[in-house]
C-alpha cells in the first residue's frame, strides 16, 4: 500500500540523548513503530528500563560520556561493527550551565563537546558506512536558536547554529551515495530543560503568544517529525531544516 512508505519497521535507529524529554519520546515513538533502537546515555536511566521492559529485544542502551571524544569514537566504532544503522538521530545537548560570565569559554566548550563534537564524530563514522549500503537517514536536533539569537545564551546558540551547518555538509558530501541528512528545529517544547519557563505564568504566556498556534509543543511532536524523516516518505528531502515551532520563526504581526 502507498502508506507503507511511512513505515520504519525493522529499521535500526541510533539515538543520543535518549533519557531526556524529547529523547525518550523519540525512542518510544520508534519502538511503537516497530524499529530497533540503540540508545546512548551517560548512565542507565529508569525511563529506558521501562521502555526496554515494554519492548523486549527492541531497545539496547549503551552508556557513554558524549563529552569525551575518545569514548564517542570507541563506541561509534563498536556500534558500526555490530549493527547496520539505518537512522542516526543526534539529539543530545546540554544547556543552562552555571556561570557568572555568559561568554565563559569553559561553558561553551562543555556545550560544544556534547551538542556538536559528538554529533560530528558519529556522522563521520556512520555516514560512510551508510554510503556503502547506499541508504541512510541522519537527523540532527537543532533549535530555532540555530536561526534566531536568544539573549544571554551565546554558547547554545553558537553550537546549534554550527550543528545546523554540519547537517548540510553531510547532506552534500553523501547525497550521491543515498544518505540523507536533515535538521529538526524545535521551538519551545515542554521538557525538563524548559520547565522553569513552563511553570512561570508570564514566561509561559509570552512564549505561547510568539507562536501562530498559541501553545507550546510536545516532545512527541518532535518524535513524529523524526519518524517522517527516517521513513521513505521523505526520500527526496535532504539538507533542509524542518521547524517544529508552532510558527514561531514565521510569525510576523
Amino acid at each position: 500500500m502507498w502508506y507503507d512508505v511511512f513505515s520504519v519497521e525493522s529499521k535500526c535507529v541510533l539515538l543520543t540523548g535518549a533519557s531526556g524529554g524529547i529523547g525518550t519520546a523519540i525512542a518510544q515513538t520508534f519502538l511503537e513503530a516497530g524499529a530497533f533502537v540503540l540508545s546512548i546515555t551517560r548512565s542507565e536511566h529508569r525511563k529506558l528500563k521501562v521502555l526496554s521492559d515494554m519492548y523486549p529485544n527492541m531497545l539496547t542502551n549503551y552508556t557513554c560520556d558524549l563529552a569525551d571524544p575518545d569514548e564517542v569514537r570507541s563506541l561509534a566504532a563498536t556500534i558500526n561493527e555490530l549493527h547496520a544503522v539505518d537512522v542516526l538521530i543526534n539529539n543530545a545537548c546540554v544547556n543552562n550551565l552555571p556561570s557568572e560570565d555568559i561568554y565563559d569559554v569553559e561553558v561553551y566548550e562543555a556545550i560544544r563537546r556534547v551538542g556538536l563534537d559528538a554529533s560530528y564524530i558519529l556522522c563521520g563514522v556512520l555516514a560512510p558506512t551508510m554510503a556503502k549500503r547506499k541508504m541512510g537517514s541522519i537527523i540532527n536536533i537543532t533549535s530555532i536558536n540555530a536561526e534566531a539569537a536568544w539573549p544571554g545564551n551565546p554558547a547554545y546558540v553558537t553550537v546549534k547554529g554550527a550543528l545546523r551547518m554540519l547537517t548540510k555538509a553531510v547532506a552534500r558530501d553523501f547525497g550521491l551515495e543515498g544518505v540523507r541528512a536533515n535538521n529538526v528545529s524545535p521551538g519551545y517544547i515542554n521538557t525538563s530543560m524548559t520547565n522553569q519557563s513552563f511553570k512561570d505564568s508570564e514566561a509561559y504566556k509570552a512564549r505561547c503568544d510568539r507562536t501562530m498556534l498559541g501553545r507550546w509543543g510536545l516532545p512527541e511532536e518532535i518524535a513524529k517529525t523524526c519518524l517522517f524523516l527516517a521513513s521513505d516518505a521523505s526520500s527526496y528531502i535532504t539538507g533542509t531544516d524542518i521547524c517544529v515551532d508552532g510558527g514561531w520563526l514565521a510569525k510576523g504581526l
